[in-house]
C-alpha cells in the first residue's frame, strides 16, 4: 500500500472512529431506554394504547430542568383515532395560547371549544391547547412535526411571535440565546439524540444549584440577556428573518401534512403600557434635556394641561427621536385631548421603540399578515377585534391584565375572532342557524378572574415593570371578595382547580344564592366536558329549590357522560316522578335496581321505589310480584312488608 494512501486511511480512521464510538453508544442507550429526550406525549393509564396526553414536563427538552420555574404545556388528552363526527383544533403559541394568567376554562382554545360545540351541536369537537410559556417559535417549529403525526388535527392555529427575543433560544435570552438560525435547527436536531441528553444531565448535575434568591425570580426575570435592542439594529433585522423564516417553516409542515392553518397578528397592550426601558442614544445634555422635558410633561398631565403636556414630550422627542419614552408621552397628551387616532401611532411607535422587547413590534404583524397571504393560510386580524372592543380603538387594561396577555374578556374576544376565522375558511359547513355567539364567556366566574388577576398582580410590581411596594388594600377584587379569599387560598395552598369552584358553590349556597353556585360548577363542566359530577352538583342544586324540570335535565347530562350510570339513573328516576313522568320513572329505576356498582341496600331501595312506581301507574299486580321478590331475598325489609301488607287488605 502506497504512503500516501496508509496516511489518508490513517487520518480517516482517526476521525471517524469518535463518531463511530458515538454512534454505538447512542444505539446502546436506545436499545436500553437510557437518557432518553423528554417524550411529548404519554399513553393515558387504562386506555390500551387507544389515548395519548400531553406531556407536561416536555419543556424540560429545552430548559434546564432544574430550573425552579419551569413552564408546562397542559396535559391535553384525546384520541388515536378520530370519529367521523370529530373535528380537532390543534393550537400552537406561547404564553398567550397557553391562556397565563388564567387557567382552566378561561384560555382561547377552550373558549373556542364551547363556542364551536355550540354551534356544532352534531360534531364532536375537540380543541388542544399546546401553548407553552417562554418559548419562541424554534420551540414550536421542533415541535410541530411530531404533534401533527400523532394529533391529526383537521386545522392549526397560530398566535406566536411576542417571545422571539427573549423566550429559550431568542436572540435576547439568557436561555441559550439563538444569534444564528442555522445554529439553532442543528442544537435543536441533536436534543433528540440520547448521547446529548446524557451531558446535558451531566452539566446540569455538575453545575452549582441557584441561589434562594434566583430561584425566587420569575421566568420573566430570567430570561433577559440583552436589554437594548434597538429598532432596525443588526440584532433585530435577523430576529426578524429568522421568525418569518420559522413561521415559513411551519406553514410547509402543515402542508406537507394536508393540514390547513389559521394564524394570527399578535395584540399588546399600547395605551396603559409604559416603555420598558428607553435608549439613550444622546448623553451629557442632551439626555439631561430629554430627561427634564419628559418629567415636565408628566406634570402637566397630571395636572391637566395635555396641551402643554404634549409640547414638553415633543421637545423630548426632537431631541432624541428614538426615545420610547418621548414617544408613549405625546400618545398619552393626543388621547387626553380626545384624538385616539393619532395617539394610537405614537403608542404603537414606543412600543417598537422599547429596547426591552417583551411586546412584539409591528413587523412582526406585518410578517404573520405575510406569511398568511404566500403561504395560503387563514388570516385573522386579532388587532382588530381588540380594537373594535376598546376605547378610542386604542387597546389597553379593558382588554389586558398586563404587557401581552389578554384578561379573561379578551381571551373570550381571541376564540370569538378565531370562530369567525374557522367558518371564514369554510373548513366546516355553516353553524347551526339558531347559534349566535354570546356577549360573555362560557362559564368564567368571579373565582376565575381572581385566581388570574391574583396571579399577575405582584409580577406588575417587580423588574421589569415599575417597582412598587405591595400594601394592605392595594389589590381591588374584580367581584364577590369571598372569590378573593378563595383565590387566594388556591394560590397558597396549591390544592386543585375544581376543588376551588366546589369551595366557592358551597360559599354561594349558605347564601342561598343557588344561581351563583350553579354558574362555579358552569366552570368546571366547561373545562370538563365530559365528566358528570358538575352536571350531578348542578342538579342536586336545582332538587334544593324543586325544579324538578331543570333537575331532570342536568342528571340527563351526567348520564351520558358517567360510565357508571346505576346511581344517577335513581336520581333521574325520583326526578321524572316529581314531574308525574312515571314510564321514565319506571325505566330509570328498573335500570337502577340492577346496576352492579351500587350496593345491596341502594338496589333494595331501588326495587321498592320501581314497585311503588308502578303501582302508581296502575300494574298492581306488577308491584305485588316485585316486593315479594325483594322479601325473598331480603325479609328483613320492613318498608316492602308494609307495603305489601297493604297492597294485599286493599285487595281482599
Amino acid at each position: 500500500m502506497r504512503p500516501a494512501l496508509k496516511r489518508a486511511l490513517f487520518w480517516s480512521v482517526t476521525v471517524l472512529l469518535p463518531f463511530a464510538a458515538l454512534a454505538c453508544v447512542e444505539l446502546l442507550f436506545r436499545a436500553t431506554g437510557l437518557f432518553a429526550p423528554e417524550p411529548l406525549f404519554f399513553e393515558v393509564p387504562g386506555s390500551h394504547a387507544t389515548a395519548l396526553k400531553f406531556n407536561s414536563w416536555v419543556s424540560r427538552r429545552y430548559f434546564d430542568s432544574t430550573a425552579a420555574a419551569l413552564p408546562n404545556l397542559a396535559p391535553e388528552s384525546f384520541s388515536r383515532t378520530k370519529t367521523a363526527s370529530t373535528f380537532r383544533i390543534l393550537c400552537l403559541g406561547e404564553s398567550t395560547t397557553a391562556g397565563f394568567p388564567f387557567e382552566s376554562q378561561v384560555p382561547f382554545p377552550a373558549q373556542l371549544r364551547e363556542i364551536l360545540a355550540h354551534a356544532f351541536p352534531r360534531k364532536r369537537i375537540e380543541v388542544l391547547n399546546a401553548g407553552m410559556s417562554a418559548i419562541s417559535s424554534y420551540v414550536v417549529l421542533d415541535l410541530l412535526p411530531e404533534l401533527l403525526r400523532e394529533s391529526k388535527p383537521d386545522l392549526v392555529i397560530m398566535y406566536l411571535g411576542h417571545n422571539e427575543f427573549y423566550g429559550v433560544y431568542g436572540s435576547g435570552s439568557t436561555l441559550f440565546p439563538g444569534k444564528r438560525r442555522t445554529m439553532v435547527l442543528a442544537m435543536l436536531r441533536l436534543q433528540h439524540l440520547h448521547v446529548v441528553q446524557m451531558l446535558k444531565r451531566l452539566v446540569q448535575a455538575v453545575r452549582p444549584h441557584a441561589s434562594s434568591h434566583a430561584e425566587s425570580r420569575t421566568l420573566m426575570q430570567n430570561v433577559v440577556g440583552d436589554q437594548d435592542i434597538a429598532l432596525g439594529s443588526p440584532e433585530y433585522r435577523t430576529t426578524m428573518e429568522s421568525f418569518r423564516a420559522n413561521l415559513e417553516e411551519m406553514a410547509d409542515c402543515c402542508r406537507d401534512h394536508g393540514v390547513p392553518f389559521l394564524i394570527s397578528n399578535l395584540v399588546s397592550n399600547y395605551r396603559d403600557q409604559p416603555p420598558f426601558h428607553s435608549l439613550e442614544v444622546r448623553a451629557g445634555e442632551p439626555a439631561k434635556e430629554v430627561e427634564f422635558a419628559l418629567g415636565t410633561g408628566d406634570s402637566l398631565l397630571a395636572v391637566g394641561q395635555p396641551r402643554a403636556a404634549e409640547l414638553s414630550f415633543h421637545r423630548a422627542w426632537q431631541t432624541d427621536s428614538s426615545n420610547a419614552d418621548a414617544w408613549f408621552g405625546i400618545g398619552r397628551a393626543r388621547l387626553a385631548q380626545g384624538d385616539s387616532s393619532a395617539a394610537l401611532r405614537w403608542f404603537l411607535g414606543a412600543k417598537d421603540r422599547d429596547a426591552m422587547r417583551f411586546r412584539a413590534p409591528e413587523d412582526a404583524n406585518g410578517i404573520i399578515a405575510g406569511i398568511a397571504g404566500t403561504k395560503r393560510g387563514g388570516f385573522v386580524d386579532m388587532v382588530q377585534a381588540f380594537r373594535s372592543a376598546s376605547p378610542g380603538g386604542v387597546i389597553g387594561k379593558e382588554l389586558m391584565c398586563d404587557h401581552l396577555h389578554p384578561n379573561a374578556r379578551g381571551y373570550y374576544l381571541m376564540a370569538a375572532a378565531f370562530y369567525r376565522g374557522v367558518i371564514d375558511s369554510g373548513i366546516l359547513p355553516a353553524p347551526d342557524s339558531t347559534f349566535r355567539v354570546p356577549g360573555e364567556p362560557y362559564g368564567v366566574t368571579d373565582l376565575d378572574w381572581e385566581i388570574g388577576l391574583l396571579k399577575v398582580f405582584p409580577m406588575t410590581r417587580e423588574w421589569p415593570f415599575k417597582q412598587t411596594p405591595i400594601r394592605r388594600g392595594d389589590y381591588h377584587p374584580y367581584g364577590d371578595t369571598a372569590a378573593t379569599r378563595v383565590a387566594a387560598l388556591y394560590h397558597r395552598t396549591g390544592f386543585a382547580w375544581v376543588r376551588a369552584h366546589d369551595m366557592m358553590a358551597h360559599i354561594y349556597v349558605e347564601r342561598k344564592d343557588f344561581d351563583r353556585a350553579r354558574r362555579e360548577y358552569d366552570a368546571v363542566a366547561v373545562y370538563q366536558p365530559d365528566d358528570p359530577w358538575p352536571y350531578q352538583q348542578i342538579a342536586a342544586l336545582y332538587g334544593e329549590e324543586g325544579n324538578w324540570k331543570l333537575r331532570s335535565a342536568s342528571l340527563q347530562e351526567a348520564l351520558v357522560r358517567s360510565p357508571v350510570k346505576g346511581m344517577i339513573a335513581y336520581q333521574l328516576a325520583l326526578s321524572e316522578s316529581k314531574l308525574g313522568h312515571i314510564e321514565n320513572a319506571i325505566r330509570g329505576m328498573d335500570f337502577a335496581s340492577g346496576a352492579p356498582e351500587l350496593t345491596r341496600e341502594e338496589r333494595q331501595n331501588a326495587r321498592f321505589y320501581l314497585a311503588g312506581f308502578l303501582f302508581d301507574s296502575g300494574r298492581r299486580e306488577l308491584s305485588v310480584k316485585t316486593l315479594r321478590s325483594m322479601l325473598e331475598d331480603d325479609p328483613s325489609f320492613a318498608p316492602a312488608r308494609e307495603f305489601l301488607s297493604r297492597l294485599e287488605r286493599s285487595s281482599r
